[in-house]
């Protein structure tokens, strides 16, 4: 049984995964993520039900569009691949559960900021401002989501704990880059998502969170930077590193960080 619900999960990460690629090509553009239905970006035919398969149709195509021939942005691929398999991992956690449910909604709305940060520079308020809300009366209507025993209204605080935190501490930074460097040193939206993290994941996660964006991206801005990738002066969103450290913090639920379980 537990194989059938592992693989029907994996299933439903790739549909998920196919719905987020939709909203990462249609949010920034500002057209509506519900019709029309997809369609080839560059000769703008409609795409055929057989040719929008998650994975499957863009292996078939060689990942090239029926019609045109052109080529077909592996990102499609690579986000479906990735929400299955994050899909997976958070039913091997949670199993069957309303924490599997909050966390899948959460997942796929970073992977959907995460991408379009990387392809727009931009973080979109239509996705974390909605996730604020959310967040906050998930831990109200849902206390375990903060912590096992928790009241609702201790969750709740947990929660607003995490929002401000959160936001409050990436604009520290952001203000104080800014008064040492003379230029903008975190971006408006890097602080929402961070709000939003913290809303979803608490106070104690945003501690997490901000070890392991700052540790992985700063990582890979170096090899980026030797490889001659990106030059110095470039400028590396730091949404996805975000993205990164909040999904880890989902899965440390549990275990212990700097002196704190995160439950």
């Amino acid at each position: 049984m537990t194989i059938t619900f592992s693989v029907f999960s994996f299933i439903l990460g790739i549909c998920l995964g196919s719905f987020a690629n939709v909203c990462i090509y249609r949010l920034p553009k500002g057209k509506s993520i519900a019709w029309p239905g997809s369609f080839c970006p560059r000769c703008k035919k409609g795409i055929l039900w057989y040719d929008n398969i998650p994975l499957f149709s863009f292996l078939l195509l060689r990942g090239k569009c029926r019609f045109c021939r052109e080529k077909i942005s592996p990102r499609y691929f690579i986000v479906e691949l990735l929400t299955g398999v994050l899909t997976l991992l958070l039913f091997l956690k949670f199993n069957i559960s309303l924490e599997f449910l909050i966390y899948l909604i959460f997942i796929l709305s970073l992977i959907i900021v995460s991408f379009i940060d990387i392809e727009n520079f931009l973080i979109p308020d239509c996705i974390v401002y909605p996730g604020i809300a959310l967040g906050l009366l998930l831990s109200f209507l849902y206390p375990e989501l903060q912590s096992q025993g928790c009241g609702p209204l201790a969750a709740l605080k947990t929660s607003f704990l995490g929002v401000l935190l959160g936001g409050g501490f990436l604009f520290l930074i952001g203000y104080l880059g800014g008064l040492i460097f003379k230029k903008e040193a975190m971006g408006g939206g890097d602080v929402k998502l961070l709000a939003m993290v913290g809303a979803f994941l608490g106070y104690k996660s945003v501690f997490l969170t901000v070890f392991f964006s700052s540790l992985v991206g700063a990582v890979i801005s170096l090899i980026l930077i030797s490889l001659k990738i990106k030059k110095r002066t470039d400028y590396i969103p730091y949404g996805p590193y975000l993205v990164l450290g909040a999904i880890i913090s989902i899965f440390w639920k549990g275990y212990y960080f700097v002196g704190f379980l995160i439950d």
